[in-house]
C-alpha cells in the first residue's frame, strides 16, 4: 500500500509534542486543539478556492498542481495531528480496500463535499463525536483520491515531506 498510514502517524507525533516555540502569539495548552481545528478549515477553504469549486461545480484548471498537492497534504498532516490530540488514531489507519470504497461514489459537486467534511469537523470539535471525525477524515481522503486525482504516490511523497522524513 502506497499510503503507510501507521508511519505517518508515528512521523506526526513528533510534531505534535513540538509545540510551536516559534508562535508569534502563545496559545495556551487548553486551545491548541481548537487551533488545530482551525487550521484545518483554513486548509479546507483554501482548496475549495484553489480548485475553483466556490462558483463551479466540478474542479476547474489551477495553475500549479504540485501547490495543490502541498495544500491537501498539509489537510491530512493536519487531520493526523487532530486524530493524535483526541487519541482517535484507530480511525486514521485504512486500508486499500477502505479506499476503493471511495471510488463507487463519485462526487460531481465538490462544494457540497467541501461544506460537508466543514461540517463534520465542527461536531467532531463541539460534540466530540469521533464518528463525525472518521466520516470527515474518511471523505477528506475520498476528496484527494478521487475528485481531485491525486495519486496515493504523490501523496504519499508530500506527505512525507510535509512531516519531513524525506
Amino acid at each position: 500500500m502506497e499510503l503507510d498510514f501507521p508511519f505517518y502517524l508515528r512521523a506526526a507525533r513528533d510534531m505534535y509534542r513540538e509545540v510551536a516555540a516559534e508562535w508569534a502569539t502563545p496559545i495556551a495548552p487548553k486551545d491548541i486543539l481548537l487551533n488545530d481545528y482551525l487550521n484545518m478549515s483554513v486548509t479546507l477553504n483554501q482548496l475549495l478556492v484553489a480548485t475553483n469549486s466556490v462558483n463551479l461545480n466540478v474542479p476547474g484548471p489551477t495553475d500549479d498542481d504540485e501547490a495543490l498537492v502541498t495544500l491537501y497534504a498539509r489537510g491530512v498532516v493536519q487531520m493526523l495531528l487532530i486524530s493524535l490530540k483526541q487519541q482517535w488514531t484507530h480511525l486514521i489507519n485504512l486500508e486499500e480496500a477502505d479506499l476503493a470504497v471511495f471510488a463507487r461514489f463519485p462526487q460531481m459537486r465538490l462544494n457540497h463535499q467541501f461544506i460537508g467534511i466543514e461540517t463534520m469537523l465542527l461536531n467532531s470539535y463541539h460534540q466530540k463525536r469521533h464518528t463525525d471525525f472518521s466520516h470527515a477524515w474518511r471523505s477528506y481522503l475520498k476528496l484527494g483520491l478521487n475528485e481531485l486525482k491525486i495519486s496515493p504516490a504523490t501523496l504519499d511523497e508530500a506527505i512525507r515531506r510535509l512531516l519531513k522524513t524525506v
